[in-house]
């Protein structure tokens, strides 16, 4: 992974490590670029982990993750702590950025129930390994991968995950079930809909995050 942008950024103070996100965010808003680096440090692994799930490619992934900090060094002050954690508020602008190289236009109000996944003959059996994983969870229709990402991978709670994605929290769950589904198709698991779907694919294949399993999400 590139860290041009740590590199280039001289350290946070001393007292760094127990500044809340939010008030490094309102330093670097003042102009206070040193800020930024304690910031850096705390949320790339999350960032960059989004956008190579949402990408499937490190190169890109990469470079997603410069633009998200370059992004927050010249526009904190669009930053609202009232509105939630800046870990979330990061990884929407992770998704635009994704979505903009990808073309993806925002989703039009449509019924998530429409299967648009390929079909059965498309699809290969009993995917296996890290890079199936990553190859599966690209191919989900975008509004699908999102809340994946989002709630599976990221660990980010579904009003998180509503505020990120612009969308009402049953339209989150109605979205998640569909892409547990779609996952599980793809990677040979079959139809299932539960919610340990993800959990089976992700540690079927070895994937190295935190935690990849479901449970009960707070709203």
């Amino acid at each position: 992974m590139r860290d041009d942008v740590h590199s280039s950024l001289p350290p946070g103070g001393p007292d760094a490590a127990d500044v809340p996100d939010a008030e490094l965010a309102r330093r670097i808003a003042c102009g206070d670029r040193r800020s930024l680096a304690p910031l850096y440090r705390r949320h790339k692994g999350l960032v960059y982990r989004f956008a190579l799930l949402w990408t499937g490619s490190a190169a890109t992934a990469a470079d997603i993750t410069q633009d998200v900090f370059m992004h927050l060094l010249t526009r904190a002050c669009d930053f609202d702590a009232t509105r939630g954690g800046l870990s979330a508020w990061l990884v929407g602008i992770a998704r635009n950025f994704a979505r903009r190289r990808a073309a993806v236009a925002d989703d039009p109000p449509i019924d998530d129930e429409v299967d648009t996944a390929p079909g059965p003959d498309e699809q290969l059996a009993a995917k296996r390994g890290v890079a199936s994983l990553r190859q599966a969870i690209a191919e989900l229709p975008p509004r699908y991968r999102d809340v994946l990402i989002l709630v599976e991978l990221a660990e980010r709670s579904y009003a998180e995950v509503a505020l990120i994605c612009g969308c009402e929290l049953n339209t989150v769950r109605s979205r998640l079930s569909r892409a547990r589904a779609l996952l599980a198709r793809r990677l040979g698991l079959g139809d299932a809909t539960t919610s340990d779907s993800a959990a089976v694919a992700a540690s079927r294949s070895g994937w190295p995050v935190a935690s990849a399993k479901s449970g009960t999400r707070k709203d």
